[in-house]
């Protein structure tokens, strides 16, 4: 197993990125198959700005957790 891959600080994220829109590390758009990539920190002064983000399928690392298809009853 890899070590895990160190998130950008929130400052250094784009508004896409930010809001879970795109890839964290190639900015690509994401449509289907994204794969969280962890939480992302930062603050402002007394404000925390953690985030979770999200990775596509290709940069993803290869130790992330894949969503799991759920199965209708």
């Amino acid at each position: 197993m890899s070590a895990p891959v160190e998130l950008p600080p929130v400052e250094q994220l784009s508004y896409g990125q930010y809001k879970g829109l795109a890839c964290v590390w190639c900015k690509a758009k994401l449509t289907t198959g994204a794969v969280s990539a962890g939480i992302a920190r930062g603050q402002s002064g007394a404000h925390i700005l953690d985030t979770e983000v999200y990775a596509c399928p290709n940069c993803a690392p290869k130790s992330a957790p894949r969503p799991r298809k759920v199965r209708k009853p």
